[in-house]
């Protein structure tokens, strides 16, 4: 029977007291038009664990969730302040260039192809991702997938770089990662390819599947921003600096993952430099 993602679902209770502790103000100043709304509206991922999945109560919790609550404290001085709302990864760039949120803080990759349409923030994460497969299936590298099927979120960066790679791969594309993990499970394609932390996490919770070993792509993550909106972008970025100087994905991620390897290997991704240039 099929076991439903919200097994994931992550709690914030014993981190309460972390992520309520103010931090000062970015050096550079916010935009008039936020001051003047009171709240700053950010689009984040609830299907994404361990980055932002439904909470135990229904909120949205995960390690991106606590980002966007520091940039509302920046703002504001109250976590509240930042005002989330759960967007599907082909949404949020149409959420943003719409004007339903103010920023993205939502697993969202940089790519040649984002940039035309929206601006970025400093990158504040990077990693690559991985293929899930059946543990019986007889896949054993992204060679094999010469010819077979792969599931992937509508909109997923990984998307170009394997076609690239393996011409014959067809895709089926679908909304969440609950849905693709559904369709998984009933065989519906040959495997599935996602940011390696959430295929971590579902391989850990999953054992009628395995994780291929060689990586695919490498993904830099930034907040992404409307264009010609600098001020804001300065904004974000002294955030995010501020963040990273103070070691707080040290102390957040832990929360969140709880297998130490894991937990490592994510702080790396935010608190140190990605291995290649952006």
């Amino acid at each position: 029977m099929y076991k439903s993602i919200s097994m994931l679902r992550l709690t914030v209770a014993a981190f309460a007291a972390f992520t309520l502790q103010a931090l000062p103000a970015s050096a550079q100043a916010l935009p008039q038009a936020i001051k003047d709304a009171g709240v700053i509206r950010i689009g984040v991922k609830c299907d994404s664990p361990p980055f932002g999945a439904s909470g135990t109560d229904g909120k949205p919790a995960g390690i991106e969730i606590e980002l966007a609550k520091q940039i509302g404290i920046a703002a504001f001085g109250a976590a509240e302040k930042a005002e989330l709302s759960c967007v599907a990864t082909d949404a949020r760039i149409p959420s943003l260039t719409g004007g339903k949120i103010d920023l993205i803080v939502a697993t969202l990759g940089k790519t040649p192809t984002r940039e035309e349409v929206i601006d970025y923030s400093d990158i504040y994460y990077w990693g690559s991702s991985r293929v899930i497969v059946p543990k019986d299936s007889t896949v054993q590298k992204l060679a094999d997938l010469d010819g077979k099927s792969m599931l992937i979120i509508k909109g997923g960066s990984q998307l170009k770089w394997l076609k690239e790679r393996i011409p014959s791969l067809e895709f089926i594309q679908l909304n969440t990662n609950a849905d693709n993990l559904q369709a998984l499970q009933q065989g519906r394609a040959d495997g599935y390819v996602g940011d390696a932390i959430t295929i971590a996490t579902l391989a850990a919770n999953y054992p009628e599947f395995r994780t291929l070993e060689e990586p695919v792509d490498l993904g830099f993550n930034g907040v992404g921003i409307r264009k010609g909106e600098d001020e804001l972008k300065s904004f974000v970025n002294g955030v995010l600096k501020k963040l990273k100087d103070e070691k707080f994905y040290s102390k957040t991620v832990p929360t969140f993952v709880k297998d130490p390897i894991v937990a490592a290997e994510m702080v790396k991704s935010f608190e140190t430099d990605p291995p290649a240039a952006q």
